[in-house]
C-alpha cells in the first residue's frame, strides 16, 4: 500500500478550547501509556534504571505530534526516522496498516547503533493520519566490545548492526527471518527480544489510543488538534524569541584529546537571534576525527533541541511548532555532522554531548541578558555522562550474559547553577526530563557487584555564589563470580565541559580509582565494610587506569564518581552561613571552603564571618591589581548612564548621553565600550585547576582565565580557552550605536 499525502482537514472545523485541551492532554496520556509499556516489558536497567528510551508521536509528514519526557535527545531523532521511512519505503516494500519498522543507522535519525527504534503507522478510515515511536538503548547490538560503545572503532563498520528502515512487521505479522537475522548479532539476545516486544507493545498502545480519540472525535477534528497545537507552540516560541534580545552569542566545547590526530577537536556554537528567529551555526566546528566521539545530523539536532526545549521552551507544548523558528547550519565533514563512513558509538559523551552544552551555553547567555528570563538561564549542568569509559560485561552469578554501559548511577548528576539559587544535586543530565536514581539493591539483582557506599561526591559541584549540584559517586567490587570483563578507564578526562557562567567555577570532572588486588575481602570477613581511604593495593586514578579492557576480581576496589553542576557567580559572594550549611551537609570540604571561598575556619571548624570577610577583601584587593590586555582611557560620568539592560546579574549595558553604549559593572566601574569585548579590558589572572576544583584536570593546551572588575575585584567570567588564544568575546548584542 502506498501513502498518499496526507490531506489537510477542513479549513472551517473549529474545535471548542475545551475539546482542545481534553485532545491534547490524551494525546499525552498515550505518550505516557507507550512509555508504560517499554517499562513493564523490556525490563532492560537501561529502562528502569537509567530511563534511557523515549516515544512519541508523529504527524502524517513526520512532523513532532508529542513527545516522551525521557531522554529528549530522541524526540527528534524519531521524527527524522519516521520521514525515512516514508522517503526509503513508500514504494517499496509499501507501508500499510498494522506496519512496523525497525532502524538503528546514524545516518537515518539515530545517535549512534545502540539506539534501536521502530515506528509505525497509525491508520483510520483508510487514511494515515498518524506515526508512533519507541526508542530505547539497546545493552547491545554486536561490535567490537560488549555494550557496543566501541571506543576505539575508527568507522561505523565496527560497531556492530546498523539497519537502515526495515518492514520488521507486515500487516500484524512479525518477520520471524528478519527478527531472527537481528537478534543473532547481540551477544544478549534474550534481553533484546524483551526490548524489542517493549518497543513492539508501546506502537500497539499508541494505536489504541488514537484510534479511540478518532472514534470519538473523528479524525478531521483530532488532525484539527494538532495542527492548532503545532500553530500554538509556534506562535508562543516565536513570541518568546521577540521578548529576548537580538544578539549573537558564542560558545565552544572541547572534546577529549584524541590521540590519533594529536588534537583536541572543538565543537564551536554562533548563536545568532534576530526578531523571532534562531540560528545555530556549527560551521566552524572541527573536522570529525577517526574515533567514535563524531555524531551525525541527527546527533546534532538531537544535541540542539536538549539544549533548546528545557532552556527556552520549558513552559510550551513541545512539539514541531518549536522547530519552526530554528535554522541549523553545519557542513558535513566536521565532528558534530560526520560523513559515513565515521564511528559515532561513543558520541553520547562526545560530539552531541559538547552540541547540547554549547547550545544550553548560548541560550543560557542570551536568556541572561533579559531581565525578564535572567532567572532560567543556568550554568553547565555536569560534564560528560559520568559512565563513559567504562563498561562492565561477562557472565553473572545467574548464569546469564550481561553488559552494562557504565555505571547508570552515574546518569543522576548534579545540575548547574542558577542566578537565584544553587544547582540541585542528582538533578540528572539535561537531556534527561525524568531522571531516574538507580537502585542499588535492584543493580545488585542482575550484575555481579556488591556496592561498598552510594553517595553524593563532596566538592564536585562548581564554586559560586551559587554552587553546582552534586553529583553520586559508587564504590563497588565485582561479586559472586571470579572475574568479570571491565573498562574502567579509557579517558584521561582532562579536559572540562561544565563552565560556570559570570564568575562561577567550572564544576569537577568524573574520576575513577581501581585499586587491584586490594585487602577488601579481609575487611569483610571481619564483619565490616571498610571506607575507600582504608584499602590498600595498587592505586591506579583516572589517567593512569589503562585504555584497553581488563579483568576484574572480588579483590579489586572501583571508585566512580561522576562529573558535577558548575557555578554561577564569584564564589566569594557566597554568604558565610550557606558556605557553613554546605560544609555541615559535606558538600564542600574544609580545605576547599579555604582555598575556593576564601573562608576561614575557627578551632571548630567552623567559618568565622568576621575573619572570612576581612580574608575576602584583601583577595579582593589582590584582584584588583591583575593585569588588564587594554587600559579604558576616558569613561563616561556616572550620572551621564542610563542603564538599559543587564548582561548576566553583576553585569549591565548603559548608555549614555551621546547615545554610545558600554559595558558597566554593577558596581558603577565601567568596564569597555559594548561593542569591544569586556575581558580586554578586565583584571585577567590564568589559574591552576586546583584553584577552581579540587576534581578537575586540564590538559596542557587548555588554561582557565579568570576576569575581574578592576574596580571591585569581583569575577566575571572563568573561562576555559586555549593556550594564546583572543579573550573570549561570547556575547554580542545588537545595538544602535
Amino acid at each position: 500500500m502506498q501513502v498518499a499525502a496526507p490531506s489537510a482537514p477542513p479549513a472551517d472545523i473549529a474545535v471548542d478550547p475545551v475539546t482542545f485541551e481534553v485532545i491534547r492532554h490524551r494525546l499525552l496520556g498515550i505518550t505516557d501509556e507507550q512509555a508504560a509499556k517499554i517499562m513493564a516489558i523490556s525490563g532492560s536497567k537501561n529502562v528502569t534504571e537509567m530511563s534511557d528510551f523515549n516515544v512519541g508521536l508523529y504527524l502524517p509528514d513526520g512532523s513532532v505530534a508529542t513527545m516522551g519526557r525521557t531522554i529528549l535527545f530522541h524526540a527528534y531523532s524519531m521524527a527524522t526516522m519516521v520521514r525515512n521511512v516514508m522517503a526509503d519505503c513508500a514504494e517499496n516494500p509499501g507501508i500499510g496498516p498494522g506496519d512496523m519498522f525497525i532502524v538503528n543507522n546514524p545516518w537515518k535519525g539515530t545517535l549512534h547503533a545502540a539506539d534501536m527504534c521502530i515506528v509505525a503507522p497509525v491508520f483510520a478510515d483508510g487514511r494515515l493520519i498518524f506515526w508512533s515511536g519507541a526508542l530505547m538503548h539497546m545493552a547491545d547490538i554486536g561490535g567490537l566490545r560488549p555494550g557496543s560503545f566501541c571506543y576505539d572503532a575508527t568507522d561505523c563498520y565496527q560497531e556492530g548492526l546498523q539497519l537502515t528502515p526495515l518492514k520488521l512487521v507486515e500487516a500484524g505479522t512479525l518477520r520471524q527471518d528478519l527478527w531472527t537475522l537481528i537478534l543473532a548479532h547481540s551477544r544478549m539476545a534474550p534481553a533484546m527480544t524483551l526490548d524489542l516486544k517493549g518497543l513492539m507493545a508501546a506502537n500497539h498502545a499508541a494505536a489504541e489510543g488514537l484510534a479511540k480519540l478518532a472514534n470519538r472525535y473523528g479524525v478531521d477534528t483530532l488532525l484539527a488538534v494538532m495542527g492548532g497545537l503545532i500553530r500554538l507552540s509556534e506562535e508562543r516560541m516565536r513570541r518568546r524569541l521577540r521578548e529576548l534580545p537580538d544578539a549573537t552569542v558564542e560558545a565552544v566545547g572541547y572534546l577529549d584529546y584524541d590521540r590519533a590526530t594529536g588534537t583536541i577537536p572543538e565543537v564551536v556554537l554562533t548563536l545568532t537571534k534576530e526578531d523571532d528567529r534562531l540560528i545555530f551555526d556549527y560551521s566552524r566546528s572541527s573536522p570529525q576525527v577517526p574515533a567514535a566521539t563524531n555524531c551525525t545530523f541527527g546527533g546534532l539536532m538531537a544535541g540542539v533541541c536538549a539544549g533548546l526545549l528545557p532552556t527556552i521552551a520549558y513552559d510550551i507544548p513541545w512539539n514541531h511548532g518549536l522547530y519552526r523558528p530554528i535554522e541549523v547550519i553545519c557542513p558535513e565533514g566536521l565532528v558534530c555532522n560526520a560523513r559515513k563512513p565515521a564511528a559515532v558509538s561513543a558520541n553520547i559523551a562526545g560530539a552531541v554531548w559538547e552540541v547540547e552544552m554549547t547550545a544550553t551555553a548560548a541560550l543560557s547567555k542570551l536568556a541572561a541578558c533579559s531581565d525578564g528570563y535572567l532567572r532560567e538561564a543556568q550554568a553547565s549542568p555536569a560534564g560528560r555522562p559520568g559512565g563513559g569509559g567504562s563498561t562492565f560485561g561477562g557472565v553473572n552469578h545467574h548464569g546469564e550474559h550481561f553488559s552494562s554501559n557504565g555505571l547508570v548511577s552515574s546518569l543522576a548528576t548534579g545540575g548547574g547553577a542558577y542566578a537565584h539559587k544553587d544547582g540541585v544535586s542528582t538533578q540528572g543530565q539535561h537531556n534527561i526530563e525524568r531522571t531516574i536514581v538507580s537502585n542499588v539493591e535492584a543493580m545488585e539483582l542482575d550484575l555481579p557487584l556488591l556496592y561498598l557506599w552510594h553517595g553524593l561526591g563532596p566538592d564536585g559541584g562548581g564554586a559560586g555564589r551559587h554552587r553546582g549540584g552534586q553529583s553520586t559517586g559508587t564504590v563497588f567490587i565485582p561479586h559472586k563470580q571470579e572475574r568479570i570483563h571491565a573498562r574502567v578507564g579509557g579517558y584521561t578526562w582532562d579536559v572540562p565541559d561544565a563552565i560556570g557562567l559570570f564568575g562561577g567555577y567550572l564544576g569537577g570532572l568524573p574520576d575513577r580509582v581501581l585499586i587491584r588486588d586490594s585487602d577488601v575481602q579481609d575487611h569483610l570477613a571481619r564483619g565490616r565494610v571498610p571506607a575507600f581511604a582504608e584499602l590498600a593495593g595498587e592505586v591506579l586514578r583516572t589517567a593512569g587506569l589503562p585504555s584497553t579492557e581488563l579483568y576484574v576480581s572480588p579483590r579489586d576496589v572501583v571508585l566512580a564518581v561522576s562529573g558535577s553542576g558548575a557555578g554561577w557567580g564569584d564564589p566569594l559572594d557566597r554568604p558565610a552561613e550557606e558556605l557553613q550549611e554546605d560544609l555541615e551537609f559535606g558538600a564542600v570540604s574544609p580545605a576547599a571552603a579555604e582555598t575556593l571561598y576564601g573562608a576561614v575556619l575557627d578551632a571548630a571548624g567552623r567559618v568565622d564571618p568576621a575573619a572570612t570577610a576581612a580574608r575576602r577583601d584583601a583577595l579582593r584587593a589582590e584582584r584588583r591589581r591583575w593585569p588588564a590586555r587594554r587600559q579604558l582611557p576616558d569613561a563616561p560620568a556616572a550620572d551621564t548612564l542610563t542603564r538599559v539592560g543587564p548582561l548576566g546579574d553583576q553585569l549591565e549595558i548603559v548608555r549614555d548621553r551621546q547615545g554610545c553604549y558600554w559595558t558597566r559593572c554593577r558596581c558603577g566601574c565601567v568596564l569597555a565600550p559594548a561593542a569591544e569585548p569586556w575581558r580586554a579590558y578586565a583584571g585577567c589572572s590564568v589559574a591552576a585547576p586546583a584553584a577552581i576544583n579540587p576534581l578537575l584536570r586540564l590538559n596542557a593546551a587548555l588554561e582557565i582565565r579568570r576576569y575581574s572588575c578592576p574596580g571591585c575585584g569581583r569575577l566575571h567570567a572563568v573561562d576555559l580557552c586555549r593556550q594564546g588564544a583572543p579573550d573570549p568575546h561570547d556575547v554580542r548584542l545588537a545595538l544602535a550605536r
